[in-house]
């Protein structure tokens, strides 16, 4: 392997990170730093972008959008149905109402919480959360900038690695390799759950504290109405029960589909689809215009999914220069116990593909039956990976992070310090809580 290659690739990191935070879009981003991977690894520029017998830029692209672009435009057309309908009002409405908006940081991340333990992609939440979100965090009058890292405390953390029983991609892919169930290290996964959940919440509160004490409260964005909470708002607001069962249709869709061996994402994008249908039925009379809704759903779905895509582009790219052979390598033979190179393993690659699942399937495809054999305990490496894949996996560039800033309109040179933190850090501490809970015998 070239050092000019190794080099190459952590430049094109380095300037994929700092464009995005410098607010430059994904796409000519992908782009640019690609063309760094190209020159240091001598790849062909052309079959590189567009296609060659090893993949490409727009083959990764493509694949992406293949198996999502339904799921974020029905998403995106969901989240304008659940706004224009006065049903996301009205669920903020009573759970501000309910638990105070003191309380308006808990309230985002458990709801966020309870749809990711249903199955639903982060991907999906944002669009049916920000809604419910916005009108919450107006009320309190806190700063949209800690919205996305919220969101990812509620479905980027404890839920999507940690929680026992979570129906997460990552923990059905662990089972797939080790031979455990989704509910493999109950204690362990548990205690590094509640773990996450206290400290990323308390660093929320904190973080809003600050703000508040320098003046920064909410902002909608350009062209965005939030309804104001009024008496006659409140008045005209739709009956709860009815404005909660949306949420509720998607969540049962996702579990029973997924138990009937239906795709996770189809049974996902039917349950939203019925959702629509149940609110044009319930609620036509308040939607002005369903085309617009459809309208601005799918436009907003576009950018979005672009957005994501362009960075599983370059990660297809990545994979094709010597220096990611290299790296590779480099992971999977690291000198330390079994479970501590395991994690370190783990977690390297989710950074070095950019993501979560991808980082625990090239593990766990290329030494799960190595490492098992030194004799760890299967449910312990099932639950330690799995959260050791969801640290490294969200730089700034990370997919599902330029979505949430993209849908909640947002920088992410104002938003990365918390979901960084929330996302990044929190994980790394409770790996290493989590190997020393092992070390002991706690599973």
């Amino acid at each position: 392997m070239s050092v000019i290659s190794l080099l190459g690739l952590f430049a094109a990191i380095a300037v994929l990170i700092l464009l995005i935070y410098k607010g430059m879009h994904s796409l000519m981003v992908a782009v640019i730093s690609c063309l760094i991977l190209i020159f240091t690894s001598g790849l062909d520029v052309w079959t590189t972008y567009v296609g060659g017998p090893n993949g490409s830029f727009t083959a990764s692209m493509m694949g992406f959008m293949q198996n999502f672009i339904l799921m974020f435009a029905i998403g995106a057309v969901l989240g304008e149905f659940l706004s224009k309908s006065g049903f996301a009002f009205s669920i903020a409405l009573k759970l501000s109402d309910l638990f105070g908006t003191k309380h308006a940081v808990l309230i985002v991340v458990v709801s966020t919480m309870i749809l990711a333990y249903g199955g639903v992609s982060m991907f999906v939440i944002v669009f049916a959360v920000y809604p419910i979100a916005a009108v919450v965090f107006k009320r309190a009058n806190i700063t949209k900038n800690l919205l996305p890292g919220c969101i990812c405390l509620g479905a980027g953390t404890f839920v999507m690695t940690a929680l026992p029983g979570s129906p997460t991609t990552i923990n059905v892919v662990a089972t797939q390799y080790l031979g455990t169930t989704i509910w493999a290290a109950p204690v362990l996964g548990t205690i590094l759950a509640v773990l996450m959940f206290v400290l990323g919440t308390l660093y929320l509160l904190r973080e809003e504290k600050k703000y508040r004490e320098k003046g920064e409260g909410f902002e909608a964005g350009e062209n965005e109405y939030i309804q104001d909470i009024t008496e006659e708002t409140r008045n005209n607001a739709p009956n709860f029960v009815l404005s909660v069962l949306p949420v509720i249709i998607i969540f049962a869709f996702n579990v029973i589909g997924t138990k009937l061996g239906l795709n996770a994402t189809y049974a996902v994008c039917l349950g939203m689809a019925a959702s629509i249908v149940y609110i044009w039925l319930v609620a036509h009379k308040r939607i002005e215009s369903v085309f617009a809704c459809l309208n601005k759903g799918c436009t907003n779905s576009i950018g979005a999914i672009i957005n994501t895509s362009a960075i599983i582009g370059f990660g297809g790219v990545v994979k094709m220069t010597p220096a990611f052979g290299a790296i590779t390598n480099f992971a999977l033979n690291l000198p330390f116990a079994p479970i501590i190179s395991a994690v370190l393993a783990t977690g390297i690659l989710a950074g070095v593909t950019t993501s979560s699942t991808g980082g625990l399937t090239l593990f766990l495809e290329m030494l799960g039956a190595e490492f098992l054999a030194k004799g760890i305990n299967p449910e312990v490496m099932h639950r330690l990976c799995a959260i050791a894949s969801g640290t490294l996996d969200s730089l700034p560039h990370s997919g599902p992070n330029l979505t949430l800033c993209m849908v909640i309109g947002v920088t992410m040179k104002n938003a990365y310090k918390h979901m960084g933190m929330i996302t990044c850090v929190l994980p790394t501490i409770a790996v290493i809580v989590g190997v020393i809970l092992a070390a002991v015998g706690v599973c």
